[in-house]
């Protein structure tokens, strides 16, 4: 579906943005649902499984993975200091830059976390073969880039 072609929709459920929006937020509800039972929110469950991936990240680069600013996550990032998880040190080339990594109590609970974030995306790609998965995945990207502000 090109630039050239256009589709007419007639009713709202034939809408892609309706249907990406719709899984989204069932999506959202299921693992708010998950994390909830560890005693995390979503955001917190997030800079976990970003530390757990790349240990030492900053507070704006967590913020931009994260989709949150740097003032919302310092609050998530302070919350789970709080809570033992994670912990900060300044960065050895900008004393006043605080790289986060995850603590061993941090570890584990994003490891209990996780087993069953990835049964939700096994249950949310059932029935998808691995080409409609890869197909999907360069659908959704496409999606975004197209979203996505230029400068």
């Amino acid at each position: 579906m090109g630039k050239a072609s256009k589709r007419v929709v007639t009713r709202a459920e034939e809408m892609s943005g309706y249907l990406v929006k719709r899984a989204q937020s069932m999506i959202n509800l299921t693992l708010e649902k998950i994390v909830s039972k560890h005693g995390l929110g979503i955001p917190q469950y997030v800079v976990l499984a970003l530390l757990a991936e790349t240990p030492g990240l900053p507070n704006a680069e967590l913020a931009r993975k994260a989709f949150v600013t740097p003032q919302s996550m310092n609050e998530v990032l302070q919350q789970l200091e709080a809570s033992g998880l994670v912990e900060r040190q300044p960065s050895p080339s900008n004393a006043r830059i605080l790289n986060a990594q995850l603590t061993q109590t941090g570890e584990r609970k994003w490891r209990s976390v996780n087993d069953e974030v990835l049964e939700l995306e096994e249950r949310l790609l059932l029935g998808l073969s691995r080409d409609e998965v890869r197909a999907l995945n360069r659908s959704l990207e496409t999606i975004i880039r197209n979203m996505t502000p230029t400068p």
